[in-house]
């Protein structure tokens, strides 16, 4: 009888044990900041296939803070400040688009170019101008922000095209906007000679402005990338990644805190 007893305060024992849920590590949600709803990092880095994507070129979206006409001069302040051929390279900007997709539509074959100047020609004059081109300008005028669109794509085109400025637009940019987009620069040109340098002064930006989440998904996502399913770690990396997750928490709010960071959310890694 003793024995039986045993065994069942035994199997009690193990069974609660089984029962309790896995404990990680999570640290300080990313702050939002009021730009990070519209502008967003690419992970892919492919910056012409991201302007290419229909979603995101011609079709209406719910970008309400790149809307206001100055967040859209702070945005492309911004870019610009970087440098735009970082982004888009002049030879890019020169190829022709929608080759093999969407050649019905009056952007097939064309290059950013070609559509910009379409764009830019049919603001003041819409003699035999296709529907889409009217459309656009439309729904620019319904959002009162025709002008400093017209303004941007003008600046574009005479950037890539070198020709002379006649009229400064006035153009204003968001430090951490620029800090954001030039480490992302950076990384895209990094090799194994720079790439943890550069990570880790990636990460100590993101924390310092309060991006914590996805300064943790950075170094994770980096260390997977270049170190793949080892469990051999970067003691460097290691060490930083205990300054941001510092509570003890059950893994789904773990994971539920990595995947809504509001800068890198990519997550890629074999657990916490």
């Amino acid at each position: 009888m003793k024995t039986i007893l045993v065994l069942v305060l035994f199997g009690f024992f193990v069974g609660c044990i089984s029962n309790e849920k896995e404990v990680c590590r999570k640290g300080l949600s990313d702050n939002d900041y009021d730009f990070l709803k519209d502008v967003n990092r690419q992970s892919n880095r492919d910056y012409l296939e991201t302007i290419v994507d229909f979603k995101q070129f011609g079709s209406y979206s719910k970008n309400k803070w790149l809307r206001e006409p100055l967040n859209l001069n702070i945005f492309y302040g911004s870019l610009k400040a970087v440098g735009l051929q970082k982004f888009i390279s002049k030879d890019e900007f020169n190829k022709p688009l929608f080759v093999d997709h969407w050649t019905e539509t009056v952007w097939g074959n064309k290059s950013l170019n070609q559509i910009l100047q379409d764009l830019i020609s049919s603001y003041s004059d819409t003699t035999g101008v296709d529907k889409y081109y009217m459309e656009f300008w439309n729904r620019r005028k319904a959002e009162n922000n025709e002008k400093v669109v017209y303004d941007i794509f003008r600046d574009i085109y005479i950037s890539y095209n070198h020709e002379p400025i006649t009229e400064e637009i006035g153009l204003v940019s968001n430090p951490k906007i620029v800090s954001l987009l030039e480490f992302e620069i950076k990384l895209k040109h990094s090799d194994s000679t720079n790439v943890k340098k550069i990570t880790i002064a990636y990460f100590n930006y993101l924390k310092r402005i309060g991006l914590y989440s996805s300064a943790n998904n950075l170094l994770r996502y980096e260390r997977e990338v270049y170190y793949n399913s080892t469990k051999i770690w970067d003691r460097d990396y290691e060490e930083l990644i205990k300054t941001i997750e510092t509570d003890s928490v059950d893994c789904d709010t773990y994971w539920n805190w990595r995947e809504n960071a509001k800068w890198f959310n990519e997550v890629y890694d074999y657990g916490p």
